[in-house]
């Protein structure tokens, strides 16, 4: 890319294209992906990248067969249509190298496809490096300042936000009920941020959990926040966790503390929403005060 900043960008992952546009910039985004829902007034942008599993399935078991029969094929999960996003013709192109299961990756990005475009890979894993993600991105659009600002600004949200009860509840925050992944990367650090002690540490990978160490953790409150899912689809899988044996003997469940919450909104995707969804757990955890975020998550 050139010394001048880039006027034609290309988001290949929902949490880019929020990024852009939170900087200002949603007039220079000319492409966006297949999994992109907001904002609302980018969504007449071409799709140039779509994933190959049936979006409106939200059974748990039968959506992580098709990924792991996909991956096994040596298939990618997503496709990014290399004849589109050349006849765009970006300058700025912004994927992510987190999760092969999320978005499209530089890999599956062809030379003729990116042509001269600069590629930009966002890989933030807790809170600082989506903090460092939405820098770097304003950065490589050629607007630092509006960066600095920004961050700073979701940075005094996040002190806001912040709690440290004497005593942490211990919290479960489930990504994936079947095969059982709890949340991991930034939402641990959410959990933290919010005055809950979490599971697994911050930064840590998605990885499957065995039941009896649930058990043994005896959470105290249990947010179910399946990836990509909003608050209905959440809560039409829930029962492949309410089927467990020693379910109902959990404190959490017994204290009517269990949470439906829309992971696509807040929880999964990286970019600025994450705030929000660090002040809708201290609302639950701390409780009183007002909804940040009315219809975006409920009790189960």
């Amino acid at each position: 890319m050139t010394s001048r900043s880039p006027r034609r960008i290309v988001s290949l992952l929902p949490g880019a294209t929020e990024i852009v546009c939170d900087l200002g910039l949603a007039d220079q985004l000319v492409g966006i992906s297949g999994e992109c829902d907001q904002p609302p007034n980018v969504m007449d942008r071409p799709r140039v990248s779509l994933g190959v599993i049936e979006p409106g399935d939200t059974d748990p078991g039968r959506i992580d067969t098709a990924v792991r029969e996909t991956i096994a094929a040596g298939q990618p999960l997503f496709r990014a249509d290399a004849e589109a996003l050349a006849h765009l013709q970006p300058d700025l192109i912004l994927s992510q190298s987190l999760c092969d299961v999320c978005a499209a990756t530089p890999g599956s990005l062809t030379a003729e496809a990116i042509g001269d475009a600069t590629v930009l890979s966002l890989d933030g894993r807790d809170l600082d490096g989506l903090q460092a993600d939405i820098k770097a991105v304003a950065d490589a659009a050629g607007v630092p300042e509006r960066g600095d600002q920004r961050v700073l600004a979701l940075q005094q949200r996040r002190h806001q936000a912040r709690r440290s009860p004497r005593q942490r509840p211990r919290v479960l925050a489930v990504e994936w009920p079947e095969p059982l992944y709890l949340g991991g990367h930034w939402v641990p650090d959410m959990i933290l941020e919010a005055g809950g002690e979490p599971l697994n540490q911050p930064g840590d990978h998605s990885v499957t959990f065995d039941w009896p160490s649930i058990l043994d953790f005896a959470p105290e409150v249990i947010l179910h926040l399946p990836c990509g899912m909003d608050v209905d689809q959440a809560a039409q899988n829930l029962s492949a966790l309410t089927r467990r044996p020693g379910w109902p003997n959990l404190p959490a469940v017994q204290a009517g503390e269990v949470y439906l919450l829309d992971s696509n909104r807040f929880f999964s995707r990286p970019g600025p929403a994450v705030f929000t969804g660090i002040e809708i757990l201290a609302h639950i955890l701390e409780g009183g005060g007002n909804d940040p975020a009315p219809g975006y998550w409920r009790r189960a």
